[in-house]
């Protein structure tokens, strides 16, 4: 009876896994959806990376995690797998992130040449080629790929929505907007652009004053959510057989996986919480 149930047994979870793995099973879904994840961040970024090698290795790397901490028994480190499976999408999105807020602030003094090269030459296109050596990276790289769309054939209206899509940053969509509507109308656009470069110096003065005072709110999630860590580290220090003992039932593994849950959701509560728009 026994060697019949451990046969079925088998039999299911060898069944089950030849569906995960199929080219519509639900792992290979995830995976596809993964790797487009990465590959949109590294398209974003302008990273020259393999989205497929880097999110195999990935992968393959938390599932090592997860054997490691069942073979050592563990829960210290099985519990550091969910935070390993998302780490490399929250590094990149706080590089994308990062990126915003640096085209941000670049934007206020490349507006003042780009008025002043619409000064020189009435062409919008011609300007946005001549600015795009006199501004920093990475402002320079979209500059650069948008009159690059608009010499390969793409209208430049088209072309400056798809660069504000690409970037998904509020200022930088609104500066293309302001552009757009401006030539549309056949106003002054170089005195346009003077004035738009004012508002965006003060914009950037206010949004520095308030990232220095969510400063401290976004101290505190952090350590908020590290927190839980550090007292299973040292509950687990003082009794090495108390936490081991919950792994082992199921209603143990059930309490685990709803904790699990509610940190998840904790923090990207707070997170969002301590995200201010101006």
């Amino acid at each position: 009876m026994t060697s019949t149930l451990v046969l079925a047994t088998g039999a299911i979870s060898a069944a089950t896994l030849a569906y995960a793995l199929l080219d519509d099973g639900p792992i290979v879904r995830l995976w596809r959806w993964y790797e487009k994840v990465l590959d949109r961040h590294y398209s974003l970024l302008f990273l020259d990376r393999s989205a497929s090698r880097d999110g195999a290795l990935h992968i393959a790397v938390c599932f090592a995690m997860a054997i490691v901490s069942l073979f050592l028994g563990s829960l210290v480190l099985l519990m550091t797998v969910p935070v390993a499976v998302v780490i490399p999408v929250i590094l990149l999105e706080k590089r994308q992130v990062a990126k915003s807020l640096l085209i941000s602030e670049q934007l206020a003094p490349w507006l003042t040449v780009l008025a002043n090269s619409l000064k020189s030459s009435p062409n919008i296109t011609d300007a946005f080629s001549s600015s795009t050596d006199l501004v920093p990276s990475p402002l320079r790289e979209e500059i650069d790929l948008l009159v690059k769309e608009v010499q390969l054939g793409e209208h430049l209206d088209r072309a400056m929505h798809r660069s504000a899509g690409r970037l998904k940053s509020p200022l930088y969509s609104s500066v293309m907007t302001t552009l757009l509507v401006a030539r549309k109308s056949g106003g002054n656009l170089p005195k346009i652009l003077e004035d738009s470069s004012d508002t965006l110096r003060e914009m950037e003065r206010l949004a520095g004053v308030v990232r220095t005072k969510t400063a401290e709110g976004k101290s505190q999630t952090f350590v908020l959510a590290i927190l839980p860590f550090v007292m299973v580290a040292a509950l687990q220090k003082v009794d090495p057989s108390m936490l081991p003992k919950l792994a082992e039932s199921g209603l143990g593994q059930v309490i685990l996986g709803i904790s699990v849950a509610l940190w998840l959701g904790s923090v990207a509560l707070a997170y969002r919480i301590v995200q201010v728009d101006i």
